[in-house]
């Protein structure tokens, strides 16, 4: 792992920990507890999101196999989208790294890498919205034939 990337997930550890309250070496170690899985998802994206790591890098960072950190993308997107509590800290822990990153107190992420995750997001966004118009028509139709 080069050194910028261990700079980034140390970044964001510490994050992770100032925001939840809980060490990194708890929240990375094995414990099923809400309050760890949850500080741990949190970091595994964050790490996903700001890094150019590969699943099996972020893995080994979290004492974890390539499968769990799959797990955890899919347990994120859930959240992200249903707990109002997850969607708070994770956005709050994203935009203290951004504004860490910003504030020129942090090694600046390759512009190259950035611009990825930016295209991959606003895709994610849009077919995001896709879905929402298409669930929002179909239900619009079924209460007009039922009505």
């Amino acid at each position: 792992m080069e050194d910028v990337q261990l700079d980034v997930s140390n970044s964001l550890s510490t994050i992770v920990q100032l925001k939840t309250g809980i060490p990194a070496e708890e929240f990375l170690a094995h414990n099923r507890k809400r309050k760890f899985v949850m500080a741990r998802c949190v970091y595994t994206n964050l790490m996903h999101v700001f890094t150019n790591l590969t699943d099996q890098e972020i893995a080994d960072l979290i004492n974890k196999d390539r499968t769990s950190v799959y797990h955890m993308y899919k347990i994120h997107e859930d959240l992200i989208s249903v707990d109002k509590n997850y969607r708070k800290l994770f956005e709050e822990c994203s935009d203290s790294y951004v504004a860490l990153v910003c504030s020129g107190k942090h090694e600046m992420i390759e512009p190259a890498i950035l611009m990825e995750r930016l295209i991959k997001a606003e895709r994610e966004i849009k077919e995001l919205k896709e879905l929402i118009t298409i669930t929002l028509s179909t239900k619009s139709n079924d209460e007009l034939v039922t009505g």
